[in-house]
């Protein structure tokens, strides 16, 4: 151990004897040489009768902080020292190496002790922690570098890697809600065929609020093969948020044999964070030999390590229950149904850590409330001290006793279960009913059959057809091959090489300069993902909560982290929108006029991509893919034309007093309107020359002549003076007859047999009326012009 002379000496001092020589064996605390310096110091005056200050020459003794022997001394006597300087080396019998709870492990020294001429404390060598399961066994950086070597050599012997596994919601997912039990044991559920292979354990010292209560486990779908075959290839660790006692019971059940993890566990006990996870407390020297598979980016900082996997959410709105521990996710808008599945059922409720999806014109909301930038730094720092793990302690027992007393799994069936026997006597099924039987179709028989298997249609809230492992070990086996593919290329240049590979006889160490060409895994990672959506440009459009910077929200991160770039406008550059189904917005309806130029997209193209390493063909997850015509809203012609009345309805009729008028009618005036030059010269002379032609039009009270509702409007319409006169193109005939006809119901009072839903439109064709005048205003001054 190198020995210096402290900081705290009052320099300069002068070397005035050597008292040991190179070879002495000596104690902690013995003399090595006497020096003197000089100190002001109080001296009593007796003429003065008071101490007085004057300067003095001290003499003492320099001590050794070490036991051990003596190898050399490079000081002299008569040498003035003016600063800290380095006296000699002394072997110590024991180096302390490594230390258990502040004992040495190997002399059993106590490095809590701290002498007065200590210039280090003794637990200072030992500060890192290699174990998993253990936060006092610790050893120094000498140490664990020598450890890291031999890991290093035994992976590349057998061709592996390290990788790190999570386990709520990326391989597992939890529940403590009773219910699945009790479906377990009856297999008439609906849900008995998903639930049927659920696992089970009880915590008997799981914090107070939750001692005693069992934990269902269902695994991830393919699980078991996915581990038997990635741990040919990598060195399996369990990373999780839960407690140890929560990670043993799981890997009991994942790895029964103790063959895949054996005993590389480690759990929020020894983690040294509660919030965030860190490669550095598994592998403290090196990561270039580490993947890492998580549902969450956020807790590991985007590491470029990670291969991020989408959340296992089998149990419907339970999330992960240890997320007490974990900051807030942020995310997009509900996932939808996958469209095999929207017919038979209803959507799946969205998790408790996800934002559920708003209706339409409304903006989302980030998980878990609203998430400000400050709110998501203070949670990835953490608090570390008792009274905050303790608080995180008491909230997840409130969660967990939620669960059982709530049992939302219960609740959200009995939800579907009402569903169900509503679709029973709608209408619309009573309708399908007969239309089967005008078609010679026996309705009865498809029903009694559709009461036979209920678990195959809506009437089951768990599905159990998560592919998302598949992928992932494809991903896996590929970073693997492209690893040691590197690996390869760099060490066959090197001395020895190949050739020496093959030579006969027992292998040879691998030098530390060959440890130096091991390839970066993050480097390989990265480089492979980037790949993926290279060329790739998004916008986001209807799913990003308002007040949320794109670029730092989770999806964007990891959208990039695959090579895509985002903006937030559309641009020439932009490939892509994802947008929300249920929403048309304004970037969707500028996006639809490219004429195919830019895909619309549902997220779930997005998470595809993510999922599979590849850019998936967009063609399944297209929406909105008509544009609408001349700048209309397609959506809203549809809508209109849904809840346009027949004419079959007297009662539809939005006022009384206009039910002469049909739709046939005024489609055939607004058809001469288009077509006649005269009427539309006589219109525009007559609208610029003020009120003449209103009061024609006031002296019929109604019919398809000149004073109809149509020719008023048109007149009153040239009158005006608007923006949208500038307009090129008139609106088609079918696009605008619904939006005319609406205009009755702003006229005057609704009828009270008018449908709720065309109720519910009033706004909206009010908003139409106004377009449509000033549209028909566009017209007649196009026709002017050319005139």
């Amino acid at each position: 151990m190198r020995l210096y002379t402290p900081d705290s000496l009052l320099y300069p001092i002068t070397v005035t004897k050597l008292l040991r020589r190179p070879g002495d064996d000596i104690e902690q605390n013995t003399p090595l040489f006497t020096y003197h310096y000089q100190s002001v110091v109080s001296v009593w005056d007796k003429d003065q009768r008071e101490d007085v200050e004057q300067t003095a020459t001290l003499y003492a003794d320099f001590e050794s902080e070490f036991e051990g022997s003596v190898l050399s001394l490079d000081i002299q006597r008569g040498q003035v020292l003016t600063a800290r300087t380095y006296v000699g080396e002394i072997d110590e019998p024991c180096k302390h190496e490594v230390q258990y709870g502040g004992i040495c492990a190997n002399c059993g020294k106590d490095m809590t002790t701290v002498q007065y001429n200590s210039t280090a404390r003794g637990t200072d060598r030992a500060t890192v922690n290699t174990v998993h399961g253990h936060t006092q066994l610790l050893v120094s950086q000498e140490q664990a570098s020598r450890a890291d070597e031999e890991a290093k050599r035994r992976l590349l012997d057998a061709r592996k890697l390290s990788l790190v596994v999570d386990l709520d919601q990326t391989i597992i997912h939890a529940t403590v809600d009773p219910t699945v039990a009790e479906w377990q044991r009856d297999p008439s559920n609906p849900n008995y065929d998903a639930v049927k292979d659920v696992e089970a354990f009880q915590l008997v010292d799981d914090g107070p609020g939750a001692r005693g209560c069992w934990y269902y486990i269902k695994l991830r779908p393919g699980l078991e093969d996915f581990l038997e075959t990635i741990s040919q290839f990598y060195e399996l660790h369990i990373y999780t948020m839960g407690t140890r006692a929560y990670a043993q019971n799981i890997a009991k059940i994942i790895d029964p044999q103790h063959k895949i993890f054996g005993e590389r566990i480690l759990s929020r006990d020894e983690s040294g964070s509660m919030t965030a996870k860190n490669l550095k407390r598994l592998f403290p020297v090196d990561t270039k030999m580490v993947v890492i598979i998580d549902d969450r980016g956020d807790v590991w900082h985007w590491s470029p390590n990670l291969l991020k996997v989408s959340p296992y959410d089998f149990f419907v709105g339970i999330g992960d229950i240890n997320s007490s521990f974990l900051p807030k996710r942020p995310e997009l808008e509900a996932k939808p149904v996958k469209s095999s599945k929207t017919e038979q059922q209803p959507a799946k409720e969205v998790s408790g850590d996800a934002p559920k999806a708003e209706p339409s014109g409304a903006e989302g909301k980030a998980a878990n409330g609203e998430v400000s930038a400050v709110d998501r730094m203070v949670s990835m720092a953490g608090k570390q001290d008792e009274g905050s793990i303790k608080e995180k302690a008491e909230e997840q027992d409130e969660q967990l006793n939620a669960q059982l007393q709530d049992r939302p799994l219960l609740q959200k069936q009995k939800i579907l279960d009402a569903a169900e026997e509503e679709a029973k006597t709608s209408p619309a099924v009573e309708a399908a009913g007969d239309l089967l039987a005008e078609n010679g179709e026996d309705g009865q028989d498809s029903s009694s059959a559709a009461d036979q298997h209920p678990s195959k249609y809506r009437h089951n809230l768990l599905q159990d057809d998560d592919t998302e492992l598949h992928y992932l070990g494809q991903s896996l086996r590929n970073i693997h091959t492209a690893y040691f593919d590197e690996y390869q290329r760099k060490t066959a240049g090197a001395k020895g090489g190949r050739i020496a590979d093959l030579r006969p006889g027992p292998a040879k160490k691998r030098s530390l300069d060959e440890f130096d060409h091991i390839p970066d895994a993050a480097v390989i990672v990265a480089s492979m993902k980037q790949r993926v959506l290279a060329g790739v440009h998004l916008v986001f459009s209807g799913v990003v909560p308002l007040g949320v910077d794109i670029q730092t929200h989770d999806t964007a991160i990891w959208a990039k982290s695959f090579g895509a770039s985002i903006s937030e406008n559309i641009t020439k550059r932009t490939t892509h929108v994802i947008a929300s189904p249920e929403r048309r917005t304004a970037k969707v309806r500028q996006a639809a006029k490219k004429k195919g130029r830019i895909a619309i997209v549902s997220q779930a193209w997005l998470y595809a991509c993510f999922t599979q390493w590849r850019r998936v063909d967009e063609e399944p997850y297209r929406i909105h893919s008509v544009a609408p015509a001349n700048g209309g809203h397609v959506e809203d012609a549809e809508e209109l034309a849904r809840f346009m009345p027949s004419e079959e309805r007297a009662d539809s009729s939005p006022t009384e007093e206009e039910v002469p008028d049909y739709w046939g009618d005024i489609n055939d005036e607004l058809a001469d309107f288009l077509g006649s030059e005269a009427d539309d010269d006589d219109d525009e002379d007559g609208g610029s020359g003020g009120g003449g032609g209103e009061s024609d039009g006031e002296s019929d009270g109604g019919g398809a002549g000149a004073g109809s509702r149509l020719q008023k409007r048109k007149r009153e319409a040239a009158a005006r003076t608007s923006s949208l006169t500038q307009m090129a193109k008139a609106p088609s005939s079918h696009a605008s007859t619904p939006a005319a006809a609406t205009t009755t119901a702003a006229d005057g009072d609704v009828d009270d047999g008018v449908d709720e839903a065309a109720t519910a439109a009033e706004a909206a064709e009010e908003e139409e009326d106004d377009s449509l005048e000033a549209m028909l205003a566009a017209e007649m001054e196009r026709q002017s012009d050319v005139e």
